[in-house]
């Protein structure tokens, strides 16, 4: 999923209704409240779109480094497993 596009919608409805409820509950007429809403909707879009743009950068930052971070203990593993193995084959070759 395309992150900013999503946030800045999400926040241009939300800046959309709550103008309208805002312009309605102060009792402004129809085409204030409408031009109102549309302007708080394109504002709102934009900065929808610079904070999704920002969390998606820092989704993408956190992934990065937990997959760094996985593929280090997975390594960490294996080489500790490699160890157990060649000292257990070194235990049955040694003279007893």
């Amino acid at each position: 999923m395309n992150l900013p596009p999503f946030v800045a919608g999400v926040f241009g409805v939300v800046g959309f209704v709550m103008s309208v409820l805002a312009g309605l509950m102060a009792d402004n007429p129809f085409e204030k409240i409408l031009t109102r809403a549309m302007l708080a909707a394109v504002c709102c879009y934009i900065v929808g779109y610079i904070v999704g743009s920002i969390a998606g950068a820092v989704s993408r930052e956190h992934a990065v480094a937990l997959s760094k971070k996985v593929a280090d203990a997975d390594k960490a593993e294996a080489e500790e497993k490699e160890a157990e193995a060649r000292k257990k084959l070194e235990a049955e070759k040694a003279p007893a």
